[in-house]
């Protein structure tokens, strides 16, 4: 299930390819618009088809609506997502009913972390003030203060603030820079912008209103 955006509808394709490279094939492939308070035709459609997970790729009001849809046809189903899972306006708006959801992420809002990681919480709860002290957005939000700095790094490794001489400076950062997400070393280079690799990322799951660490393992290891 994905939103109309072009966001949804990208992401549906690269989740329908990576499916496909298993062998599988989605029972029901169902669209739905921002705003839409109603997810009763499509979850039906994906019931009746006998899906035995629901796979999404879209953002937190409406994926909020999918987990309370399910509730209400008294049907749960695992829910499966892209990182906006851990959107605030997701956890806070399915309630109970987003318990279980997992999705990816670069960066979790735990209490027990690194100095980087606390002071960046600390700073974001104070000047915000965020219901249930759930950072709005919590991987956007790191990964665009980490970039800050990035940016910065490059700045003054370049000693210029000219276009071309930062993304030169980028491509090829000679100090490493310590991140929320982590320490960035040498993330850019002239073919990869990525910066994010797949071992740099791990696993959510909503309980009670806040993102978890899935594995344990994960959880030990963001903490170093």
């Amino acid at each position: 299930m994905a939103d109309s955006t072009n966001y949804g509808q990208l992401g549906r394709e690269d989740l329908e390819k990576a499916l496909k490279t298993y062998g599988v094939t989605p029972v029901a492939t169902e669209k739905f618009n921002i705003g839409d308070v109603d997810m009763t035709s499509q979850l039906l459609k994906a019931k009746n088809a006998g899906a035995d997970v629901i796979l999404t790729y879209a953002i937190g009001p409406e994926l909020a609506q999918i987990a309370n849809g399910m509730a209400k046809l008294g049907w749960k189903k695992p829910m499966i997502g892209s990182w906006t899972l851990s959107m605030a306006s997701f956890i806070d708006t399915a309630g109970k009913n987003g318990n279980g959801a997992t999705m990816p992420q670069t960066y979790i809002q735990t209490p027990s972390t690194t100095a980087k990681r606390k002071a960046f919480q600390e700073a974001y709860l104070k000047e915000f003030k965020p219901k249930n002290n759930n950072i709005a957005s919590p991987v956007s939000a790191a990964q665009g203060y980490d970039s800050v700095y990035l940016l910065a790094a490059a700045i003054k490794q370049a000693n210029s603030t000219e276009g071309p001489k930062i993304v030169a400076a980028l491509q090829d950062l000679k100090t490493p820079v310590e991140g929320v997400v982590m320490t960035y070393n040498k993330p850019f280079t002239a073919n990869d912008h990525d910066a994010i690799k797949a071992k740099d990322v791990v696993m959510g799951v909503v309980e009670n209103g806040r993102v978890e660490f899935l594995n344990a393992e994960d959880a030990t290891a963001k903490k170093k």
